[in-house]
């Protein structure tokens, strides 16, 4: 169905696709890492990635990213990082 050729400039095509599609991952991930504006434009605008942001940050050694905005903002909600923890 393809030729050589073809199918060789599809593939070319196709990594610089998913080239392009890391590096744009990757520049939005470093500006929410290193600014907090940032991540409250994404609060505000883009809520599910914000989230996917926290739950991964929080599964390496940024574990207090989610209540420092939280508080920064003045949100109120469950800004406590050991949630199993706390008086009864």
């Amino acid at each position: 169905m393809w030729g050589g050729a073809a199918l060789w400039r599809f593939s070319k095509y196709l990594i610089a696709a998913e080239v392009a599609a890391f590096g744009a991952a990757y520049y939005v991930w470093h500006k929410m890492n290193v600014s907090q504006d940032y991540r409250r434009h994404m609060h505000e605008n883009y809520p599910y990635i914000l989230e996917l942001f926290y739950r991964t940050a929080e599964m390496g050694q940024i574990k207090d990213a989610r209540p420092n905005d939280y508080r920064a903002w003045g949100i109120l909600g469950n800004t406590d990082t050991d949630s199993g923890t706390g008086s009864s």
